[in-house]
């Protein structure tokens, strides 16, 4: 088949023509605009940030804009073959053992689409070495002037490798999210880091992320130009819901689409506790029943009991070990019993002693946390934590 030929224009002329792959730059865009994971904050309110609308600093991906979480509506990517069962709208916050692959230097050049298909996907080379559990995708898209519809749905895939890593194979996996909230003329980066996708397991090696949108959307993909590269991309098109995909077609014109891929390398299961202490003492009761526990091992081996009373609720509080007014973890249970089923936990220590720590369900099931002497103590988040319906079975 023939490669259907490439054109660069700019805004807002949208030339006319089947399969031409259009490149574009959204006036006035100056920097980044998205939606940004902050494992502390986010864990705390339990949902996800948003940036501010208001241009960035260029280069700067740390700042946290203005813009409420209520202005965008974010839905947690389902799986497409679990659609009927799946749940929407999960929260997960990446841990600080999360590594994220990435390929762009933060910076667009261009956003493409494919003119007059009906549906357009971009795959994207990602070379993993070693196994985990997927924290999140990241896709970044931009908006024109004259778009008038503020969302995007569109599916995330995952493909095996094929001709020894130099193009996409078979699928394995996909799904779909939809987010609105999306400014003019702007650029905004979805995380998407909830529902069926989150803790989905991936082997080392080579494997293809793609990400399929509809033409109706009128959304682009953002291209990086001129960054350090390192990876392959191919894209392809199809002219109605029903019709063929066109064959892959090599892009030598970028050096990464922006699709980034995060990785738990830590596995989905709480690491073993250490066995320099153990928890003795309940310090925290939660709703449902739920206590903590907690011991910690200084350098010198003396060990001690976590305390309470700082401040605590019905769901979360804050644990200390030598001085009340210096709080060295933050805990929270909370009810995702009505959401998937579960209840969810999430521990944030500031801390690089040794320690162990446990959540005990009222049924003696026992959710488990250790940290090593001398490492300070990564967060950690589980959205399955606890199966609710084995609060009312005494399972």
């Amino acid at each position: 088949m023939q490669v259907p030929a490439k054109e660069r224009k700019s805004l807002p002329h949208k030339p006319r023509g089947t399969g031409i792959r259009v490149f574009m730059r959204l006036a006035g865009l100056s920097a980044l605009a998205g939606l940004i994971i902050s494992t502390t904050l986010g864990a705390q309110q339990g949902r996800h940030l948003s940036a501010s609308s208001e241009p960035l600093v260029a280069g700067n991906k740390d700042v946290v804009g203005k813009k409420t979480a209520s202005q965008v509506v974010f839905h947690g990517a389902r799986d497409l073959s679990l659609l009927a069962a799946s749940a929407s709208d999960l929260t997960g916050v990446a841990s600080a053992v999360t590594t994220e692959y990435r390929y762009d230097d933060g910076t667009a050049e261009a956003y493409t689409y494919v003119e007059s298909a009906y549906e357009q996907e971009y795959v994207q080379r990602f070379q993993l070495p070693r196994a985990g559990t997927i924290a999140y995708v990241a896709a970044c898209f931009g908006r024109e002037q004259s778009d008038n519809d503020p969302g995007v749905s569109f599916n995330l895939l995952f493909y095996a490798n094929a001709g020894n890593g130099t193009r996409p194979g078979r699928e394995f996996a996909a799904y779909t999210t939809t987010v609105t909230g999306l400014a003019r003329n702007e650029e905004t980066c979805i995380y998407v880091n909830s529902g069926d996708i989150v803790r989905r397991r991936l082997g080392s090696g080579t494997l293809w992320v793609g990400i399929r949108w509809a033409n109706s959307t009128g959304k682009l993909l953002a291209e990086d130009r001129n960054g350090p590269g390192g990876t392959r991309n191919f894209w392809r098109y199809r002219t109605s819901a029903g019709g063929a995909w066109s064959s892959w077609n090599l892009d030598t014109e970028v050096t990464a689409y922006f699709i980034r891929l995060a990785i738990d390398h830590g596995g989905s299961t709480p690491p073993p506790p250490t066995t320099g202490c153990q928890p003795t003492t309940p310090v925290l009761l939660f709703d449902g029943g739920y206590t903590v526990s907690m011991c910690y091992r200084t350098p010198k081996g003396e060990v001690g009991q976590a305390k309470s009373g700082i401040w605590a609720s019905s769901q979360s509080g804050l644990l200390w070990f030598f001085d009340r007014e210096n709080a060295e973890v933050l805990v929270k249970v909370l009810d995702g019993c009505s959401i998937n089923g579960y209840r969810w936990v999430y521990v944030a220590p500031v801390t690089d002693l040794e320690f162990n720590f446990r959540i005990t369900a009222p049924n003696g099931k026992r959710w488990a946390y250790g940290n090593r002497q001398g490492r300070t103590a990564p967060t950690k988040s589980d959205i399955q934590a606890f199966r609710c319906a084995d609060e009312f079975n005494g399972a």
